[in-house]
């Protein structure tokens, strides 16, 4: 394989370097490459050790496709937004616009897929939020996922890129309990108050809630069925829309309808029969401004009603698969992590309780500091 300067008019320094080799393709067919407009030496061997892995693990190369990541991931969102959930999608593009777009949005695919770039890359933001730098990963991901299949690259193993960041304490979640719940229903608007019931009885994600039509609750056979959600995020009020793509292939499924919940489902319905059911009339409500009251005024937010469903579970003791599938969770690895939150925190309240701690008359005087 070869590398040579070539005059460019278009380059500062009147010059830019060529990848031009023969090779024999998986059929022994003798063909030509050639690639130029690479701006530095190093861009060109990059992109020939790049030609020659290509070669030695296919056998032949692809077309070659000079792309920048951030035509590739429009591409991505053009192609392939309908296999996700809307909320994944505003998602991606919200780390996009804000992380990537300005800087490895302007690198060509085939430099962002090497390596070395991409780890020397996360190395330079080890001062940022570690879930920041998660996000950003999993956008990288997807989007180098799409340009394999599309050809543009070969594949990347991305899971050997290590990534590091300022690890902020994570919030701990909220339990709501029953008296809280009572509260919180009791200092709500009717549709409000529904919704957070549906979310304490069943663990259902809020977009899931604020979608459910009258047709999804089946009370003689006690199911809910949940097929659809409501977007919403990063829109007004005008621009919510129902669609029938879920977060992920597990969220679609009927769970059971407990009775607690029957009777009020029953009774909220009969007095406000509109669809959806969690609406003003049949319009929809402010779903951020809700999420906001319930944080400023009772300290929790929609995500803890789902955490709390799992506690509930976990105090029964509800056996992790069963809990997996009432919360739809595609990996048993995340029920079980929140089941190992659950389990160490009740180890606490197994010790203060036996000596008494929480009360702190019982705590003897102590002579070992004076």
């Amino acid at each position: 394989m070869s590398i040579r300067k070539r005059e460019s008019k278009k380059e500062r320094n009147g010059y830019s370097y060529q990848v031009y080799f023969y090779y024999k393709d998986k059929f022994e067919r003798r063909k030509y490459y050639s690639k130029s407009g690479f701006k530095t030496k190093k861009e060109a061997q990059l992109h020939e050790a790049q030609m020659k892995a290509e070669l030695e693990e296919a056998g032949t190369l692809k077309k070659d496709y000079n792309l920048k990541f951030s035509q590739v991931f429009q591409e991505f969102l053009k192609n392939e937004s309908s296999e996700y959930s809307p909320n994944t999608i505003n998602h991606y593009k919200y780390t996009f616009n804000k992380y990537l777009s300005l800087t490895i949005g302007n690198k060509k695919i085939m430099h962002v897929c090497e390596y070395d770039f991409i780890q020397d890359y996360f190395n330079s933001l080890e001062d940022q939020s570690l879930t920041v730098n998660r996000n950003i990963k999993a956008t990288i991901s997807r989007v180098l996922k799409y340009a394999t299949k599309r050809g543009y690259i070969r594949a990347v193993d991305m899971s050997l890129i290590k990534v590091k960041g300022e690890q902020k304490e994570s919030r701990k979640h909220k339990i709501v309990d029953y008296e809280l719940l009572q509260e919180v229903m009791s200092n709500l608007k009717p549709h409000q108050a529904i919704t957070i019931a549906i979310g304490y009885y069943t663990g259902m994600r809020i977009a899931e809630i604020t979608a459910l039509c009258r047709e999804d609750i089946d009370f003689e056979n006690n199911t809910i069925d949940i097929n659809k959600q409501l977007v919403y995020a990063s829109r007004s009020k005008s621009e919510y829309e129902i669609r029938h793509i879920l977060k992920t292939s597990k969220s679609r499924g009927k769970i059971p309808l407990p009775y607690e919940l029957k009777i009020l489902l029953k009774e909220y319905i009969e007095k406000y029969p509109y669809d959806p059911i969690c609406s003003k009339q049949g319009q929809y409500f402010n779903v951020p401004n809700l999420g906001k009251k319930l944080r400023r005024d009772f300290g929790f937010t929609y995500h803890d009603l789902r955490h709390s469903f799992a506690s509930i579970l976990y105090t029964n003791n509800v056996d992790v698969k069963t809990t997996q599938e009432l919360l739809r969770h595609t990996n048993v690895s995340t029920t079980l992590n929140i089941y190992t939150h659950l389990k160490e925190d009740r180890k606490l309240d197994v010790v203060n309780s036996i000596f008494n701690t929480k009360n702190a008359k019982s705590v003897p005087n102590s002579k070992i500091v004076n």
